[in-house]
């Protein structure tokens, strides 16, 4: 596990980022290690999801979201490269800003109940 990082839930938090779009852990996980290495194989390996799932995920956000997340350099089919947009890096850092409360919210709730 990477120094600083949060350890991921074994349960969903998904949260509503922008109108009607959302972001689960594993999402925002892929987008922050894809500002990071600037590379789709990369970002799937360090976020232990398959590469062709991952561009999949990169697909779904694409279309979910007003604007996109991720764009390819190149054709998105075969090409590695990858950047996320200035919306990207909103969206990863709402999830975030968001996700910790809840998380802390339910590690709380946890620890009352057991």
């Amino acid at each position: 596990m990477k120094k600083g990082w949060v350890v991921p839930p074994d349960c969903c938090v998904i949260i509503e980022v922008d109108q009607g779009a959302s972001l689960g852990y594993r999402k925002a996980s892929l987008l922050n290690e894809i500002k990071v290495l600037g590379s789709l194989g990369k970002a799937a390996m360090s976020s232990s999801i398959d590469a062709e799932h991952a561009r999949d995920l990169i697909f779904e956000m694409n279309e979910d979201f007003r604007q996109p997340l991720v764009v390819f350099d190149g054709n998105p089919i075969d090409c590695d490269p990858v950047q996320l947009t200035e919306n990207g890096e909103k969206m990863a850092s709402l999830y975030w800003q968001k996700y910790l409360p809840v998380w802390q919210s339910i590690l709380d709730e946890r620890g009352r109940n057991y």
